[in-house]
């Protein structure tokens, strides 16, 4: 009974070590991807570049190629580029942790210009804010434990034959209405 006990003891006092590499293990593995919100179909999205402590940049940009006017004649491009710092804020599920956006800064940019018949217009960043708490989905994850919209964008309705399970990282958040990508 005692070496039971002492096993118990010990497995408990190694938890938070396994959950701290753990914590690390995700943040590393968010590093080496590509993360992109796009619809699939259209000139906008938004793309970030996470690095394993935690701190991005990304860059914000949409083409309104209709919003022409004097001056420039081929469009309108809403642009933004942005840094700021992400945090594992816990786990959610077997292949699901929350995300927290902890800080957010778009760059302080020309509000509007215009070069080679073009408007670029300073925008904010889309698709994530700051405090936002994000759920990010692994690899594996069955495609029914996403709602319709999550599904959307993560471009499972772009797959020819839909998968049962998430082929990519998947990185949601349900107050933007949003879906990035990783991939």
């Amino acid at each position: 009974m005692k070496r039971i006990l002492a096993l118990a003891l010990c497995l408990a006092l190694m938890l938070p070590a396994a959950s701290a590499l753990a914590a690390g293990d995700i943040m590393g593995t968010l590093a080496g991807l590509n993360w992109s919100y796009s619809s699939g179909a259209g000139g906008w999205s938004t793309d970030l570049r996470i690095r394993a402590d935690g701190s991005f940049s990304g860059a914000f940009h949409d083409s309104e190629i209709g919003e022409s006017g004097e001056g420039y004649p081929f469009g309108t491009v809403y642009t933004c580029s942005f840094t700021g710092r992400m945090s594992l804020a816990g786990q959610a599920g077997e292949n699901c942790w929350r995300i927290r956006i902890d800080a957010l800064t778009p760059d302080q940019g020309q509000a509007e210009t215009i070069e080679d018949g073009v408007r670029y217009v300073a925008a904010a960043p889309y698709g994530l804010s700051a405090g936002d708490e994000m759920l990010l989905y692994a690899p594996g994850t069955p495609v029914s434990a996403l709602s319709n919209d999550m599904a959307y964008w993560a471009h499972i309705w772009l797959q020819d034959e839909p998968s049962a399970a998430l082929e990519t990282w998947f990185l949601w958040s349900e107050l933007n209405g949003s879906g990035f990508v990783g991939e």
